[in-house]
């Protein structure tokens, strides 16, 4: 009930305070195709969610149990191969775009779209892996059954927690996209405790959100796959990812005591 509530208290807080402070300083009302100006302001937003849960996870006591484990960032990036897999077929959305050459690159678009992507794989990642999963394996990891449980729950909360991108009146894709990062919450989950670095799966978001955010930037005529594509890629990945969740997992529980 803690980790459901603290993700709605974020995604409600932080999710409409991006739109808040664009209404405030009378920016374009595209919020689902963010604007450079707006990824900027946005990633105060999620820079600053990020530092307050940092705050929350000290004040419970949980914030020395997130292992960050740099080092596990390599091992998480194999585990991850369906993550990177998807993320290219993403950008095979460059063989059927078209574009003009002349077009100038908006390089502050770039770097201000690079800065919300790490913003956002930060604040996302502490919040369901760094605090919800971690807090929850302390209840009942200490099973497979716990084990199991933790992760399709924190993987629910996280695709969840993506219905906020509803309002912007698009609900056939807000679906697809709830579904999808309900099974990448449990690739992130399992490939969490298995690398013991919350690292590995801030970095694996970060890669993630990388196409979708700066490409109109770096190619602003950019067009991205048909639907049909888009829609069977996302059916066969995630099939990969729940073929992976359960190696990884039965690998896990394997070594339990």
């Amino acid at each position: 009930m803690f980790s459901i509530l603290l993700a709605l208290i974020f995604v409600v807080i932080f999710g409409f305070g991006a739109v808040t402070i664009a209404l405030i300083f009378i920016l374009p009302p595209e919020i689902l195709s963010l604007h450079a100006m707006d990824y900027v302001l946005s990633s105060v937003n999620n820079l600053v969610a990020f530092v307050v849960l940092i705050i929350i996870a000290k004040k419970i006591g949980l914030f020395d149990d997130i292992p960050w484990n740099v080092k596990g960032v390599f091992k998480g990036l194999l585990l991850g191969i369906p993550v990177l897999l998807f993320c290219l077929v993403q950008l095979s959305g460059i063989l059927e775009a078209t574009y003009d050459y002349s077009i100038v690159i908006n390089v502050f678009g770039v770097v201000a779209a690079l800065i919300y992507c790490v913003a956002i794989a930060l604040w996302e990642e502490f919040l369901c892996r760094g605090v919800i999963l971690t807090n929850m394996l302390k209840k009942w990891g200490n099973s497979k059954n716990g084990i199991i449980k933790s992760v399709i729950l924190s993987a629910f909360i996280f695709g969840a927690a993506h219905v906020i991108t509803g309002f912007g009146g698009d609900w056939t894709n807000t679906t697809i996209q709830i579904v999808y990062a309900s099974f990448m919450g449990l690739l992130f989950g399992v490939i969490y405790i298995k690398t013991k670095s919350l690292a590995s799966t801030i970095v694996l978001h970060f890669i993630l959100n990388l196409t979708a955010y700066t490409m109109p930037y770096v190619m602003p005529n950019f067009q991205s796959m048909n639907p049909l594509t888009f829609i069977l890629s996302i059916f066969a990945f995630v099939c990969l990812w729940v073929i992976e969740t359960y190696v990884l997992i039965d690998d896990i529980t394997k070594k339990l005591p």
